[in-house]
């Protein structure tokens, strides 16, 4: 099959707005994209990498070539160079778009202004063990009888299984409840309804330190 010019050249400069789309994807939490919004995603962020890099190469260098390739579109010479400097602008976009959407800097500022409660785009789960405060948990596998205690070393979910790796772990029984081992570290894959991760809370007390949980079930 012949690829006619004017195709070649939008694959091409579509190229940018998939780097940043694939660095967004990688690096933040969310559901699986179906082809189609991979594909809007690549425009939208290939879009603000070539508008930043438009305005840095005009201003800076008065280089209007990438000017004169939009509006000669179907017969222009591709320039190769800008195109590339265009993927390394991607790269950073990429990257950029990633932190807003870390942070929920978005989320702060709409809660800010009062125009919405939405905690961000991933599950609870997701959202429930990313918190800064969540590190040391406790895991009860309902189905074995048995709890994990340990530090959270990182975590993932499908539709159907919740995945979480500890480290300085220790396991007990839950009934009776009693230490039956120690692990340096521990991969955990369970179904959804199977498990319950409680957040140990340290109070102060007449000079000693007790523990009490709340708790979050997957």
């Amino acid at each position: 099959m012949e690829i006619s010019e004017l195709t070649l050249k939008l694959i091409i400069i579509l190229i940018p707005g998939a780097i940043a789309t694939r660095v967004y994807q990688k690096v933040t939490i969310h559901e699986k994209w179906t082809s189609f919004q991979f594909i809007a995603n690549s425009i939208l962020f290939g879009s603000f990498s070539y508008l930043i890099t438009e305005l840095f190469i005009v201003k800076l260098y008065d280089d209007k070539r990438l000017i004169n390739f939009w509006n000669d579109l179907p017969t222009s010479e591709i320039p190769y160079d800008i195109v590339l400097k265009t993927c390394i602008t991607g790269l950073f976009i990429g990257l950029i778009v990633s932190a807003i959407d870390h942070f929920k800097i978005l989320n702060w500022f709409a809660k800010k202004i009062k125009i919405s409660n939405k905690y961000g785009d991933e599950n609870l789960y997701s959202h429930f063990l990313n918190a800064s405060n969540v590190t040391e948990v406790y895991v009860r596998d309902l189905e074995n009888n048995t709890t994990y205690h340990g530090i959270i070393d990182s975590f993932s979910e499908t539709d159907t299984t919740c995945e979480i790796v500890l480290w300085d772990v220790a396991v007990y029984s839950n009934d009776p409840s009693k230490l039956v081992n120690n692990l340096d570290k521990v991969y955990l894959s369970r179904p959804k309804n199977n498990i319950t991760i409680e957040l140990p809370i340290k109070t102060e007390g007449n000079g000693e330190t007790t523990e009490t949980t709340t708790t979050e079930t997957a």
